[in-house]
């Protein structure tokens, strides 16, 4: 039988949601309104997928950004921290949502906390909207009844995790983009200028300078077989696509982050960052150590923090604590062990990990400013090298021009 998500007024005027079931929609209206009850909405509750993976992929998650999520986590934690119930506040946000993908999204969850369902629960039915971070502590609120207090904390975790991730990006943003302009002007002077020149030189029968026959013999090729280029552009990238899916093309291209003069600094402080920023979240939040470790595993994601998160696991499911394995690894500083290591000693482990997190935050915008200030010169420096090698190809025989052309 059909079923009706209704929210009515009873005789006192309070508001009141559930679920009916009914033949039909007039049915259902009428069996409200036999129990006194005065219909504000009412409509047909369609069922959804109970396969999770099945209910993300039911949302095209690409076109919803984490600035929406995060702007919807702060209402929501507002409004219930004003006494405001869930079920009001869920709809609220929806209808004042602009992301047509993300108010399809959050009417799912309206459905799903109204009819009775836990909001944690109706939150891990989209993974690709909602991190898992998010679902666990608004699960661990859930059960502690700070539901209020831990949408707060979770607004100002995506909220740092958001900055973060638009400091990496923009760092990373200008070299791209130095690069493509690199190989656009490159390929522009080789295809629609050299050309030009060629064609007087080989009028006059003139003899080419070494690095001018280089780049001509590079634009013919481009001119005349421009397919084969193509052809080969598309290979390199699902050679790379391939590389960078398989198990071992991740660990390399792990090992470079890591390892790399300029990205190792700047990886490291942000896997760190991340980490401690977790830990320290969820373990003031009351999740257990083993759920915290899963949940910032995902947060950092490199092949090699993988293996010691697995270390770590292993070692708390055999009654260790927690400084024990990292206390043998390489990825952390010593001084950073040092002092988990005394904030379980003195039973203050996450306000540790959050005076970690802060520092190694601080730390991380440093290494940013330093990647950025060593790449702007070093590109501007790759850049003028190749434009300006093409350039004086091109210029070595326009010094002789006048004389091929008297000749």
């Amino acid at each position: 039988m059909p079923r009706f998500l209704y929210r009515a007024r009873d005789g006192q005027g309070a508001l009141a949601t559930g679920v009916v079931a009914a033949v039909s929609l007039e049915a259902a209206g009428q069996s409200l309104r036999a129990e006194g009850k005065y219909i504000v909405h009412l409509r047909q509750v369609h069922e959804e997928p109970q396969d999770p993976a099945v209910a993300a992929l039911a949302t095209d998650s690409r076109h919803i950004r984490r600035q929406d999520v995060v702007f919807f986590t702060h209402q929501i934690a507002t409004m219930v921290e004003t006494g405001v119930p869930i079920g009001e506040a869920l709809h609220c946000v929806q209808e004042q949502t602009a992301n047509p993908h993300f108010r399809s999204v959050l009417g799912a969850i309206v459905d799903h906390v109204e009819a009775g369902g836990d909001l944690s629960t109706a939150l891990k039915r989209f993974p690709r909207t909602f991190p898992p971070i998010m679902t666990s502590l608004v699960h661990a609120s859930e059960v502690s009844g700070t539901m209020g207090t831990m949408l707060d904390r979770v607004s100002s975790y995506l909220e740092k995790e958001e900055g973060t991730r638009r400091q990496v990006r923009h760092a990373l943003a200008y070299p791209l983009v130095m690069i493509v302009m690199a190989i656009s002007v490159t390929v522009f002077l080789l295809t629609f200028v050299l050309p030009r020149f060629a064609k007087i030189y080989a009028a006059r029968r003139a003899v080419l300078p070494g690095p001018t026959r280089v780049l001509l013999a590079i634009s013919n090729s481009l001119v005349e077989q421009w397919f084969l280029w193509v052809a080969g552009a598309v290979l390199a990238a699902v050679v790379l696509w391939l590389f960078t899916g398989s198990a071992w093309g991740r660990r390399v291209i792990d090992y470079l982050k890591l390892h790399v003069p300029v990205l190792r600094g700047l990886f490291t402080q942000l896997y760190l960052s991340r980490a401690c920023r977790a830990m320290g979240t969820m373990m003031n939040a009351g999740v257990p150590l083993i759920d915290t470790i899963q949940i910032v595993r995902q947060v950092t994601v490199n092949a090699y923090y993988d293996d010691l998160w697995n270390q770590v696991d292993a070692a708390i499911k055999q009654g260790l604590q927690l400084s024990d394995p990292l206390s043998h690894s390489q990825l952390l500083p010593r001084s950073v062990v040092q002092m988990i290591k005394s904030g379980e000693k003195s039973g203050r482990l996450a306000q540790v990990l959050n005076r970690v997190a802060e520092h190694t935050e601080q730390e991380f915008d440093q290494a940013v400013k330093t990647a950025t200030q060593f790449l702007e010169p070093l590109m501007v420096m790759v850049m003028g090298s190749l434009v300006g090698f093409v350039a004086i190809a091109l210029l070595l025989p326009i010094f002789n021009i006048s004389r091929v052309v008297a000749s």
